[in-house]
């Protein structure tokens, strides 16, 4: 399997005909082309007025759209994009390998609208976080949660407090390690806010290791086994063994991506 650099390579040496051929191979454009208006089977043929060199052609001479052109890239990811087919999906390469974005703009150095439209049509196509059909935790299985805030906080009384303070709420599902990770940006850390997102993705009768916070106070009415540990005295118990330091870890990791990407948008953060 190629790595993401050899791939980015291979679409820079590729022509528009091996990128085509290549593309097709792979499902990202369709390998046939059926006329909405006959039905039948257009074939692939040379065009010259578009990115592409070839287009889909309908040739049954009964037929009203009888000799017309029709893009290969209908009913495709790359639909409405007029750039080479090879670039867009290096800008996707890139992105996926955590790029920053003002990164992927120097790199390209072409128009910032086209790249912008690029990577958020592909962010639309990324599934949302959902585990109520498949939740998290199970009988005697352990699920860590915890909640924080996402943008930098003001040490010290020293600095100015952000206004677009972004708070989020993560549930890990632990066995010896992070398995499956949850979070979502909240309005507050009310309990008629946090209970309602833990019991629609943490399977019951899970065993929940929290902090504290109040608002987890009736975790075991509505079915878990909650256990907590003081972060004022302490991060482990060391003689129930509960912690928090695996969802804090996965905090930990989300900061980091905000950080090297420079920030991200308060409206941003829910996809984020």
């Amino acid at each position: 399997m190629l790595t993401p650099d050899e791939l980015d390579k291979k679409f820079i040496r590729m022509n528009k005909a091996e990128t085509i051929q290549y593309l097709m191979s792979y499902n990202f454009l369709l390998k046939e082309m059926r006329c909405s208006f006959c039905n039948s089977f257009m074939n692939l043929t040379k065009y010259k007025k578009n990115k592409d060199g070839v287009a889909w052609r309908c040739n049954t001479a009964s037929c009203n759209y009888y000799q017309e052109y029709f893009s290969i890239r209908i009913n495709s990811f790359f639909e409405n994009f007029n750039a080479d087919l090879g670039f867009i999906i290096r800008v996707i390469i890139k992105y996926l390998t955590r790029q920053q974005i003002f990164s992927i703009l120097d790199y390209f150095r072409v128009n910032k609208s086209l790249i912008y439209k690029i990577i958020n049509k592909f962010k639309l196509l990324i599934p949302i976080t959902d585990y109520s059909n498949n939740k998290l935790g199970g009988p005697g299985m352990i699920v860590q949660i915890d909640e924080s805030m996402l943008n930098f906080k003001a040490k010290s009384h020293r600095g100015r407090s952000p206004d677009n303070k972004t708070d989020c709420i993560s549930i890990v599902e632990c066995t010896n390690g992070i398995v499956r990770a949850y979070a979502k940006v909240i309005p507050n850390k009310e309990s008629s806010t946090l209970l309602p997102i833990i019991t629609s993705q943490v399977a019951n009768n899970s065993v929940i290791w929290t902090d504290e916070h109040r608002s987890y106070g009736r975790l075991s009415e509505l079915g878990f086994y909650h256990s907590k540990v003081c972060h004022k005295y302490e991060f482990v118990n060391y003689v129930t063994g509960v912690n928090t330091q695996a969802v804090e870890s996965f905090h930990s990791c989300l900061k980091t991506e905000i950080k090297k990407r420079k920030g991200v948008l308060t409206d941003s953060r829910e996809d984020f």
